[in-house]
């Protein structure tokens, strides 16, 4: 994909914002703008990839206002109601992740990224754990372990420590929209470098033959029955392949590849 010039970037980027506008008046709930610039602003903060984050919002977009413009036509009484499942349909990936309603005040898309980090944190966390636990390769895994056990990890039936920290964000917006978006750009940008983290960090490990491809997998059943039931008996090359296609499909399904700087 060729890069965007300077003037080509900021040509498209005031056409988005434009159409944003124009578009919001007519139904702000599907055209949020808001939405747009909060992710763009994470993508500079990363330094991510623009011409593909740009792309893909333009792709968006233009889907947004195909089916806006079909319903305009029509001019049938429903038209409302099903623009506003326009926004499902850009979700619609998600459904094969839990959706966890933590609390209503929680974006559709943040009920489902919960589900997703809940899963990894019970299926895939334990095995790359105890695949590298010990080992000095470790040290290269640790902090991105730690941020997604901070996401992904309950005790005792509460919300894990970060969606506690979350939970409290949203109480303190009172209903500010901008607030509450910029906390939930914040939480996927912060889960979404773990995992990126993660699928770096191994398949460095493993190009250097920093670990034995062939070992097996013998996590404890009773203290984790789900990734002993998806990885018990695996080797470990195997195992940590799945590990990293995971990380990089829940970047690629929340729409967080680009500003991860990785191709979907």
């Amino acid at each position: 994909m060729k890069e965007l010039s300077e003037a080509e970037t900021k040509a498209i980027l005031e056409k988005i914002r434009s159409e944003y506008r124009e578009h919001g008046k007519l139904n702000p709930k599907a055209f949020d703008q808001t939405g747009f610039e909060q992710r763009y602003l994470q993508v500079l903060k990363l330094r991510g990839n623009i011409t593909k984050f740009l792309t893909e919002e333009v792709t968006f977009l233009e889907q947004l206002k195909s089916k806006f413009q079909e319903l305009a036509a029509k001019k049938e009484a429903a038209k409302a109601q099903t623009l506003n499942r326009i926004m499902d349909e850009s979700i619609e990936k998600l459904a094969n992740y839990k959706k966890v309603d933590f609390h209503p005040l929680a974006k559709v898309e943040t009920r489902y990224f919960y589900g997703a980090m809940l899963d990894f944190a019970e299926n895939e966390l334990p095995v790359l754990i105890y695949i590298f636990k010990g080992t000095p390769e470790y040290s290269f895994l640790q902090d991105a372990v730690l941020q997604v056990e901070r996401i992904g990890m309950t005790r005792r039936g509460l919300p894990s420590l970060k969606m506690q920290e979350f939970i409290k964000t949203l109480l303190d917006a009172n209903g500010n929209n901008i607030v509450i978006e910029k906390a939930s750009q914040n939480l996927l940008k912060d889960g979404c470098i773990a995992l990126k983290n993660i699928t770096v960090a191994v398949q460095d490990l493993v190009s250097k033959n920093r670990i034995n491809p062939d070992m097996i997998v013998q996590v404890n059943e009773k203290d984790y029955p789900y990734a002993h039931t998806s990885f018990g008996g695996k080797k470990f090359g195997e195992s940590l392949t799945r590990i990293t296609e995971r990380c990089k499909q829940i970047i690629q399904d929340f729409r967080m590849n680009a500003l991860m700087n990785m191709e979907g």
